[in-house]
């Protein structure tokens, strides 16, 4: 009886603590999407981020109300990534490859309303390049 008492409580626990990611398609103007792209849309899934991670999967959208400067680090990140920041226009105007576990900062060089982590080389892969941008941005 204890034990499924205290394995009911961790499972709520849990649930309780884990916040459920809104999902996103992002499409770029050279035609290529995104579907199923998390977002991170508050302080903690912003700090929280692709660490600790053994797969990204599609990658990770941090969203902010209004445009600043940024800063992201690797710190319990495992795979290598490259952020790309935007403008409130959707305009990309910077990629950074980050190294994992790395704790050197990564600053946009003027103020972002988004930023992108994808897989290291996927920017280019998908000829997503300094000036793309987002014509479709829809969450759920």
């Amino acid at each position: 009886m204890i034990r499924v008492f205290v394995l009911s409580f961790l499972l709520f626990f849990n649930t309780a603590c884990s916040e459920a990611l809104p999902l996103c398609v992002i499409e770029f103007d050279n035609g290529f999407k995104i579907e199923k792209l998390p977002q991170a849309n508050t302080p903690k899934t912003q700090q929280k981020g692709l660490s600790d991670l053994d797969n990204i999967g599609v990658g990770m959208i941090f969203t902010w109300s209004k445009a600043q400067k940024l800063s992201f680090w690797m710190k319990n990140t495992k795979i290598a990534l490259s952020i790309g920041f935007f403008d409130e226009n959707g305009k990309l105007f910077q990629i950074d490859d980050m190294q994992p576990y790395s704790l050197d900062m990564h600053r946009s060089k003027k103020e972002a309303k988004f930023a992108l982590e994808l897989e290291q080389g996927d920017f280019a892969k998908h000829n997503i390049a300094i000036g793309a941008k987002i014509t479709k941005f829809e969450c759920k």
